[in-house]
């Protein structure tokens, strides 16, 4: 699945943070979500979230509470609570934030000769725009455009069916 997901990244763009220099946090705009670049960089973190089983430890709904199994922050919370930018250095390295994290790194990097992480090969840049599709599905999980997804979802899997059909 992580492959085929893969095979379709190069087609989602990534979004780019629009901060205004001196403003207070309340009022900065970080990225529209409401473009088609963000609506598929979104849809692209959703199918990687079910990929990777983010909810096996994360809740994700309104009000779920912690369990012997949900052991992880609610990501529902994560829109409100979170700048953009924290989400993507958590997700490239929750130990170098929080040593000790049970949050697994689900990606490396190609590393120098002195074991520094390289940033600017290729690898580096399909694995930064899949962490930047997951930070941007964190940004709608559970609203109105998620669920906006998820019909757009379905409405392409109504079409690839009857196009099967008709073959």
């Amino acid at each position: 699945m992580i492959a085929r997901i893969l095979g379709r990244l190069f087609a989602a763009a990534a979004v780019t943070a629009i901060v205004s220099g001196g403003a207070s946090a309340q009022s900065i705009t970080y990225f529209s979500t409401t473009t088609p670049e963000f609506k598929a960089s979104a849809k692209l973190g959703k199918e990687l979230f079910v990929a990777y089983q983010c909810a096996l430890c994360h809740a994700t709904r309104e009000g779920e509470p912690l369990t012997k199994d949900i052991i992880a922050p609610n990501l529902i919370l994560s829109k409100d609570r979170l700048r953009p930018e924290w989400i993507l250095d958590w997700i490239i390295d929750p130990q170098k934030l929080q040593p000790g994290t049970k949050m697994p790194n689900f990606f490396s990097f190609n590393e120098d000769d002195d074991y520094n992480p390289i940033y600017t090969d290729a690898d580096a840049h399909t694995q930064f725009k899949m962490i930047v599709a997951l930070r941007d599905y964190l940004m709608i999980l559970g609203t109105d455009e998620e669920k906006a997804l998820d019909a757009v979802a379905a409405s392409d899997a109504a079409v690839a069916a009857d196009s099967v059909a008709t073959e």
